[in-house]
């Protein structure tokens, strides 16, 4: 099976890259908000998975939002975005995992994570167009949507590699997490 992560380094304009800050370290950061979340690889990872953000802010300059230029920006809830998409991937197995990053309040993280996911769909749709190689590729995928926020009370600090549960909301598999922490990518495959 092609490389999905692959595929996307090179369809995906480098501006919305998000990259790795040593082999086994990949940092995903909210400057706006100071916030962030580390996940540390292995080795196999490093190869295998690729991140980009489409949460741009918009320049007050202009009339349009900078993922999406052809949406009026005037409209309620058109423009919304999750914060990052990471795809992994292990031989056929494939998991995109949605990541939103909240600092103060959760209001509105479901429906950045869903507009993720079809974005994300509308990508892969495109990738399907340009190379046969992928028409099969949507049985292989998993969508994992994870929600980082502030505790609402001080947990233990997370040090193993315990295996992270989802839990079903709506249609999609979501787990939330504390923010600002480092987490083994491993727990959440």
């Amino acid at each position: 099976m092609p490389s999905l992560p692959h595929a996307l380094k090179n369809i995906i304009n480098e501006d919305y890259h998000f990259s790795l800050i040593n082999r086994n370290i990949l940092r995903l950061a909210e400057d706006k908000n100071n916030t962030f979340v580390q996940f540390k690889l292995k080795d196999r990872d490093f190869d295998n998975i690729f991140c980009f953000s489409i949460d741009k802010e918009r320049d007050k300059k202009s009339t349009g939002d900078k993922v999406f230029p052809f949406f009026n920006p005037a409209v309620k809830g058109l423009c919304v975005k999750n914060d990052f998409i990471l795809v992994h991937q292990i031989g056929k197995e494939i998991v995109v995992f949605l990541i939103e990053l909240k600092s103060k309040t959760d209001d509105g993280y479901y429906e950045q994570l869903i507009t993720g996911k079809l974005f994300f769909q509308f990508v892969l749709e495109k990738i399907k167009l340009c190379n046969p190689d992928f028409q099969n590729i949507t049985s292989s995928l998993e969508y994992k949507a994870i929600l980082f926020r502030k505790p609402r009370q001080i947990p233990n600090k997370n040090t193993s590699e315990h295996k992270i549960k989802f839990e079903v909301l709506k249609d999609l598999l979501i787990t939330h997490q504390t923010i600002d922490d480092t987490y083994h990518l491993s727990q959440f495959i």
